[in-house]
C-alpha cells in the first residue's frame, strides 16, 4: 500500500521550508510520495491572499523536478469554503489503495479540537507531525495522547526548521527585497511577472 503524505495551506506563496519539510517525511521514510493541496478558499485566510491559480502555479512550479512530489488540485477545484475533513473523505475514495497521512506542525496538533469534524479527521488519516526544535514538548506529548486515545494513528518527524515564512515573502516584495533561498527561483520569476504581493496589486484579497 503506498503511503501518501498531503501538504495542506493556503501557499501564498509556497516557499523553500515547505519543500524542505516535504523531503524531511521522504528522506525518513515514512511517505513515498507528497502531494501538495493547495487550497481555494480556506475558512481563516481572506486578506492578501494571491488567486487561488496563481497559489497553484507556484506550486507546480515549485515542485517540478521534484520526482516524488506532486500537487492536488482538488480543493482548488471545489467551491464553498474549504475543510480538510471533506477533501480526505474525498482522496480516500479516490485512492482506496493508499495510505494517507497528513502532515502537519505540532502547534497545529495542539489546536487539532478546533478543526471541523476533528473525529473524522484523525479516522481518514494518519497525522505526520512535525517537531522542531524549541517546541513544547509536554504540550505535544499532551495533545498526542489525547488523540491517540480516541483512536488518532500519529507519527512525528523531526525537522531542522528554515528560517522563512510566506508572511516574510509578502513583506519582502512589498519592500522590493530579494527573496533569494526564501522560494524557488521559478517561483520567484513567476510572482515577479504576475506582479504578486506588491504595492501594485496582484492579490485578491
Amino acid at each position: 500500500m503506498q503511503r501518501v503524505g498531503l501538504m495542506g495551506g493556503s501557499f501564498n506563496p509556497i516557499h523553500c521550508g515547505h519543500i524542505h519539510l516535504a523531503r524531511a517525511a521522504l528522506d525518513r521514510d515514512l511517505v513515498d510520495r507528497v502531494l501538495f493541496l493547495p487550497t481555494g478558499n480556506p475558512p481563516h485566510k481572506r486578506s492578501g491572499l494571491a488567486d487561488k491559480l496563481d497559489r497553484l502555479a507556484m506550486t507546480e512550479l515549485a515542485v517540478d523536478g521534484e520526482p516524488r512530489m506532486g500537487v492536488c488540485r482538488e480543493e482548488v477545484d471545489r467551491e464553498g469554503v474549504i475543510y480538510t475533513v471533506d477533501t480526505l473523505t474525498i482522496l480516500r475514495q479516490k485512492m482506496p489503495d493508499c495510505r494517507l497521512f497528513y502532515l502537519i506542525g505540532a502547534d497545529t496538533l495542539c489546536v487539532l479540537h478546533t478543526w471541523r469534524r476533528p473525529e473524522d479527521v484523525i479516522r481518514l488519516c494518519t497525522l505526520l507531525v512535525a517537531m522542531r526544535p524549541g517546541e513544547d514538548m509536554q504540550a505535544v506529548e499532551k495533545s498526542a495522547a489525547f488523540w491517540r486515545e480516541r483512536g488518532a494513528s500519529i507519527e512525528l518527524l523531526p525537522a531542522e526548521p528554515m528560517d522563512v515564512s510566506s508572511t516574510e515573502i509578502r513583506m519582502r516584495m512589498q519592500a522590493g527585497k530579494a527573496l533569494d533561498g526564501l522560494v524557488p527561483p521559478r517561483v520567484e520569476a513567476y510572482i515577479r511577472a504576475h506582479g504578486l504581493y506588491d504595492c501594485d496589486g496582484g492579490t485578491d484579497a
